[in-house]
């Protein structure tokens, strides 16, 4: 098979399982990815500080990166994961690719027309052409399963993994080459969104979250906002034909227009999806409007087109519902702040059609849905006597992200910062606990293993039992 030829075309991807080798805080790990569905979620506790801008925590969703994503495509970008030390280890992922449709061939070989040597050489081009794609069909059609590895003990290989389809002989890619082959579907790869999909390396909050130590939001003014930050990065401004004088560059500037608008059209397509998403997450309690303005030299009496709206003075309001007030990103709730990064990051790996999210850092959401069922069960406890006594209530915000995340087309990966999850019971977890290497005072060494949503209310108990004995 051909470098850069990408088999991914019409195929849904499952993990199978994934193995970490002396790296990453772990001597020997071997975890199974469950079959249900596409949404997995990693539960992890953490005391030790990481720093802000990390795409993942768990040992678990930084190897899914390493060998699926272009977070990490190089040796310099491998030597800056904390818990990797370059010189020793590797990972492995086994993966399935299941056809979703069938392609079929409605070319022929036969044409024995007469034809010039030219004429010839072409046909003889076309039908070697013709042959790799029926090869390469051929595979798609198939359900195949592939085994990917990277090692870090090569200092040659850093940038580099070896795969095999089918259990067949290994072959050796760049990171770039595998992902490009295996794990981004083609779309968009003639414009500017296909050029930033690359660069932010799968990870999109890397396009709209700051530097600041300590709160990613800390930044963002009102009416600054990260959403703003997104729309200004299609903002381009049209092309005159009247500079251009040859029939070839007009062509390029129509060209350069048509991409423009569909790029404009894109954002404001991502901004209703995102909404739509974050209304389902919050229980329709809230929604979110993305305030676009019109520019100030358009007329308001005509309909309005792509070309009338400022990308550059974008605003995000979110509002309750049955409020008519605006309030601004800056003024927001950091749990209603983590739902809506969600609904971001969901809907663009959806419209570019991403193959692995990692979702990370939901820390202040977990803070809040542990706090909302300990107050709703306690408040019960005291005030409610009778079946007809009004009860207080949580939202399972997670469990809504769950939902929305299997009819993505995407495999998600949910890192959640607690074991209160409030999910379904019988969903599969893949839970990492840390604990210090012997003869280290700095270095984690994690405890992962398999388990299940069980009955929430037995670590409700849990939490009542070491409230009662703080309070005593």
């Amino acid at each position: 098979m051909s470098k850069g030829t990408a088999i991914n075309k019409n195929h849904k991807l499952h993990i199978i399982s994934l193995d970490i080798n002396d790296c990453l805080g772990c001597d020997k790990l071997h975890v199974e990815f469950s079959r249900a569905d596409n949404v997995h979620v990693i539960i992890y506790d953490l005391d030790t500080e990481l720093p802000n801008d990390l795409s993942a925590v768990t040992p678990v969703a930084q190897a899914i990166l390493l060998l699926s994503s272009l977070t990490y495509p190089d040796g310099e970008s491998v030597s800056k994961v904390p818990q990797l030390k370059v010189g020793r280890g590797s990972v492995s992922m086994t993966f399935e690719m299941a056809p979703s449709e069938q392609v079929e061939e409605v070319q022929s070989d036969l044409d024995e027309t007469p034809c010039t040597s030219r004429q010839a050489e072409r046909r003889l081009t076309a039908r070697m052409q013709r042959k790799r794609e029926a090869s390469l069909r051929i595979i798609q059609q198939q359900t195949i399963q592939v085994t990917v590895e990277r090692r870090f003990d090569d200092l040659t290989l850093l940038g580099s993994v070896s795969y095999r389809i089918n259990g067949d002989q290994p072959h050796i890619l760049t990171v770039p080459e595998f992902h490009a082959m295996f794990f981004v579907r083609p779309q968009y790869s003639h414009n500017f969104l296909w050029d930033l999909h690359q660069k932010c390396a799968g990870n999109w909050l890397k396009v709209i979250l700051s530097d600041a130590d300590g709160d990613a939001f800390s930044s963002y003014k009102d009416p600054e906002n990260p959403f703003k930050t997104f729309a200004k990065l299609f903002y381009r401004r049209p092309m005159e034909p009247q500079d251009f004088f040859s029939k070839l560059a007009k062509t390029c500037v129509h060209v350069n227009e048509a991409v423009r608008l569909s790029e404009r059209k894109f954002v404001l397509q991502v901004f209703d999806q995102v909404c739509r998403i974050f209304e389902y997450i919050t229980f329709y309690e809230y929604t979110v409007w993305f305030l676009v303005p019109r520019l100030n030299n358009i007329e308001q009496l005509r309909p309005s087109t792509l070309e009338d709206f400022d990308l550059t003075k974008v605003r995000t309001s979110i509002r309750a519902t049955g409020d008519t007030s605006n309030i601004y990103w800056d003024h927001t709730d950091h749990n209603i702040k983590d739902i809506l990064m969600v609904a971001f990051q969901l809907a663009l790996a959806t419209n570019v059609n991403q193959s692995v999210l990692v979702i990370s850092h939901l820390e202040t959401l977990s803070q809040f849905i542990t706090m909302q069922y300990v107050t709703a069960s306690f408040m019960n406890d005291l005030h409610v006597k009778k079946r007809s006594d009004p009860k207080w209530f949580c939202h399972r915000y997670l469990q809504r992200i769950v939902e929305k995340a299997l009819f993505m087309g995407t495999i998600v990966i949910i890192e959640y910062p607690s074991s209160f999850t409030q999910l379904e019971e019988g969903r599969q977890l893949i839970k990492c606990f840390p604990k210090k290497r012997k003869g280290s005072s700095r270095a984690l060494q994690w405890e992962i293993f398999e388990d299940v949503v069980r009955d929430n209310e037995s670590s409700l108990q849990f939490l009542k039992e070491a409230t009662n004995q703080l309070a005593i």
